[in-house]
């Protein structure tokens, strides 16, 4: 197996570093140009155009009125997207290999060597050196649907995004629906849609394609903010880069696992207790 360091991409760089004898940190780094979307400001991404009078035409979703930045709130908004990501997504998970496969340079035996997942983001001026751009809007109505794609290269975020949000979701449990709030971040969500990930159950932007059960609503990619092994997709395939396997040899594959613990943060607002249900009686709770 032939271990290549250094990989530079149309949508992001990656780079492998050695952590000990066993373990290997694979860095995946994304330049983004943020781009501030002023009522005069003309643009069009993938299809949602401002013709600098104001309005943001977003078909089918509708049309939005764009307000201008204060200075402060322009420089608040760049200086935390970084962190807020960083947080989330960085050092999130480990893959596990199907087999020995690394060498050691002094001999022996190869090991089962693994990979950590970091992240590295750094904001630049220029489009033609960002991985990707972000547009970043500030339109009066909270209903715009904010949308990133990575493989595009492009995202339109608003003001809001980098709060966390509730939002009342009818969702199956077992065999009944029940009223469940989760908690998410869009600008979390939508990054995961740069690194190219869909949503946790389809490619679309139906109500299905979120998930329809409390286990799929829950995650990154639907509803929530739970993270599954399966959002370290973007490390995994990044690995084709970088491990070159020699002519005849056997495959080898990853299993990843999240490493950082993670909180329970939406509620079900028709979870009954057993106890109290067999007297009638019950109240919310976030794990059914």
């Amino acid at each position: 197996m032939h271990l290549r360091m250094i990989h530079s991409g149309r949508t992001r760089d990656s780079l492998v570093t050695p952590s000990d004898a066993r373990t290997f940190d694979l860095m995946l780094q994304l330049r983004l140009q943020l781009v501030r979307c002023e009522p005069t400001s003309q643009f069009n991404v993938l299809g949602t155009r401002c013709n600098g009078n104001g309005i943001l035409h977003d078909e089918p979703y509708g049309h939005f009125h764009l307000v201008a930045w204060r200075p402060d709130e322009w420089t608040a908004f760049r200086t935390n997207i970084v962190p807020i990501i960083m947080r989330y997504w960085d050092r999130k998970f480990e893959l596990t290999p199907s087999r020995p496969w690394y060498q050691p340079r002094n001999g022996g035996a190869a090991v089962a060597a693994r990979f950590t997942c970091s992240l590295s983001l750094q904001l630049v001026e220029a489009a033609g050196h960002a991985h990707q751009r972000y547009y970043i809007v500030k339109p009066q109505e909270t209903s715009f649907r904010s949308f990133a794609n990575g493989e595009a290269q492009r995202a339109m975020f608003t003001h809001r995004d980098l709060s966390s949000e509730r939002s009342m979701v009818r969702t199956r449990v077992g065999t009944a629906r029940h009223r469940i709030s989760f908690l998410q971040s869009t600008v979390l969500h939508e990054f995961g849609h740069t690194l190219g990930l869909h949503h946790v159950a389809g490619t679309g932007d139906n109500d299905a394609a979120y998930g329809t059960t409390l286990q799929q609503r829950q995650d990154i990619m639907g509803w929530g903010d739970h993270a599954a092994g399966t959002a370290a997709r973007p490390w995994v395939s990044q690995l084709r880069h970088h491990l070159i396997r020699a002519h005849g040899e056997a495959p080898l594959t990853f299993t990843p696992r999240v490493v950082n613990p993670q909180l329970i943060t939406y509620w079900d607002s028709d979870w009954v207790p057993p106890a109290a249900a067999a007297h009638g009686d019950g109240h919310g709770h976030a794990a059914p």
